[in-house]
């Protein structure tokens, strides 16, 4: 009954919800952004699924060092 069952698909659906949640809710909560930068961002991370997540966590990441190091 359940010869070709992988597991490859609930993995990768798991995976998507849980990177877009997170992006959207961070996006959402950055308190620098105005509305229509968050506006724009939502687009993104909702059109380019995977990509657009990514790239927000990568900036996100970059900001909050530089904000760290420049501070000192």
């Amino acid at each position: 009954m359940f010869v070709n069952v992988s597991y490859t698909h609930p993995v990768i659906l798991v995976t998507y919800l849980a990177l877009t949640i997170w992006a959207l809710v961070s996006i959402w909560r950055h308190g620098r952004a105005d509305t229509g930068q968050k506006v724009i961002w939502t687009i993104v991370v909702v059109a380019a699924p995977y990509i657009g997540a990514l790239v927000w966590a990568v900036l996100l990441a970059v900001g909050s060092r530089r904000r760290s190091t420049s501070g000192a």
